[in-house]
C-alpha cells in the first residue's frame, strides 16, 4: 500500500497539471471564450458562434458575423475573454468539492481524493491494529460458523 505522503504528492502534481490545462482551455483565445461570442443552435445539433461586438458589426455593416472558428478568434483584435483566472480557479475548486462532478470530469483526482479522505490521517499502528482485529473477527466467524 502506498504511503499517504506519496499519494498526497501525486495528488498535488495531478491537481496542478489539470488546473493548468483548464486555464489554457478557458483563458485561451478561442471563440467559445470570447465575451462577444453568442452560440446558437442551428438546425438540429449544430451550434454556431456569432460575434456580437458592435465594432466588428459596424465595420462589416451587417447584423450577423459568424465567429465559429478558433483561428478567427486568435486573429481578432477586439477579443475579450469572458473568464478570469480567479473564476477558472474557483470553478475548478467547486468541481473538486463535488464528488459527482469531480468523478465525471477528473476521475483520477477523484480517486486520489477518496483515498486521502479514507486514509483519514490515522497512524500506521492504528491501521495495523484494525487489520489484526478484522482478521481475528474473520477467523472467529469461520470457526463458529457465523457467516451472516
Amino acid at each position: 500500500m502506498r504511503e499517504r505522503d506519496e499519494v498526497l504528492q501525486k495528488f498535488h502534481e495531478l491537481r496542478t497539471a489539470k488546473l493548468k490545462e483548464r486555464k489554457e482551455r478557458f483563458l485561451g483565445h478561442y471563440s467559445r471564450n470570447c465575451f462577444f461570442n453568442c452560440r446558437l443552435r442551428v438546425k438540429g445539433n449544430s451550434v454556431v458562434g456569432f460575434c456580437q461586438n458592435p465594432t466588428i458589426l459596424g465595420a462589416l455593416r451587417s447584423r450577423l458575423a459568424i465567429c465559429n472558428d478558433d483561428d478567427i478568434a486568435k486573429r481578432c483584435r477586439v477579443f475579450r475573454c469572458k473568464n478570469t483566472e480567479e473564476s477558472v480557479e474557483r470553478d475548478f475548486e467547486d468541481i473538486l468539492h463535488s464528488p459527482a462532478r469531480c468523478g465525471q470530469e477528473y476521475p483520477k483526482l477523484a480517486v486520489l481524493i477518496w483515498f486521502l479522505q479514507d486514509y483519514g490521517g490515522s497512524s500506521r499502528g492504528i491501521r495495523l491494529g484494525r487489520a489484526i482485529l478484522d482478521s481475528l473477527k474473520s477467523v472467529s466467524r469461520l470457526l463458529f460458523f457465523r457467516w451472516w
